[in-house]
C-alpha cells in the first residue's frame, strides 16, 4: 500500500511536521510519502497554473498513494489555509474514493472543529473518503518526546495503530470501488450539496 501523509501546518518545525515523521516511522516503517505544506509545495490558487511543474509533482504524489493519512493543526478553531489550498489543487482524478484518516494536532485541549471543518469542506466535489474512525493528538508538543511512555503516549499509540490498521484495509477494499467510482461518474462530477 502506498501511503501519503500530509502536515498540514504551514510552520516550519511544526508539531504537525514532527508527528507526521512519527507516524511515518511508527506506522509505516518509514515507507508513506510525506508532504510538508511548510515547504509550500503548491503555489495559491487561483483557478490557473495547472500545467506548473510544481502542481503535476503534487497531484502525482497525491494521485500514486491508495490512502492518504492528513495531520491538521488547529488555528484559533480553523484548518490553515494551506491544507484548503491543497485541495483547491487536487480533485477527483486523485482523491475520488480514496481512504483517507484525518488526525487533528492541537498545543492544547482542542481538536475536534478541525475534524467537523475538513469532514464538512472538504469531500463535496474531490469525493474523498474519509474514514469514520479519526484522531485527535491534544497536547501535542509534550506527546512522544519523553524515553518513558505517559499514558497518553501509549493510548495514542495504540489508537493510532488500531486507525492505520483500519486505514490500510480501507485502502485494499477501496482499489475496485475507486476503479468503478472513477470510470462511472460520466455527468456527476460535482457533489451534491
Amino acid at each position: 500500500m502506498k501511503t501519503l501523509i500530509i502536515a498540514a501546518s504551514q510552520r516550519q518545525d511544526s508539531q504537525s511536521s514532527r508527528l507526521a515523521r512519527i507516524v511515518n516511522q511508527r506506522h509505516f516503517e518509514g515507507a508513506a510519502d510525506v508532504l510538508h505544506m511548510a515547504d509550500k509545495p503548491l503555489p495559491e490558487w487561483d483557478g490557473t497554473g495547472f500545467d506548473r511543474e510544481d502542481v503535476k509533482s503534487v497531484k502525482a504524489r497525491v494521485n500514486a498513494a491508495d490512502a492518504l493519512v492528513i495531520l491538521v493543526p488547529e488555528w484559533n478553531g480553523m484548518a490553515p489555509s494551506a491544507i484548503k489550498n491543497f485541495f483547491l489543487w487536487n480533485g477527483l482524478a486523485e482523491l475520488a474514493h480514496k481512504p483517507a484518516l484525518l488526525i487533528a494536532v492541537s498545543a492544547s485541549a482542542g481538536g475536534a472543529y478541525v475534524i467537523n471543518e475538513m469532514r464538512t469542506s472538504s469531500y463535496k466535489n474531490s469525493r474523498l473518503l474519509y474514514m469514520p474512525e479519526h484522531l485527535i493528538y491534544r497536547n501535542a508538543g509534550e506527546l512522544w518526546v519523553s524515553d518513558q511512555p505517559s499514558k497518553s503516549d501509549s493510548y495514542l499509540s495504540a489508537r493510532t495503530e488500531y486507525a492505520v490498521s483500519l486505514l490500510k484495509a480501507y485502502a485494499e477494499a477501496m482499489k475496485p470501488v475507486r476503479k468503478l467510482a472513477l470510470e462511472s461518474l460520466g455527468e456527476f462530477t460535482n457533489g451534491m450539496s
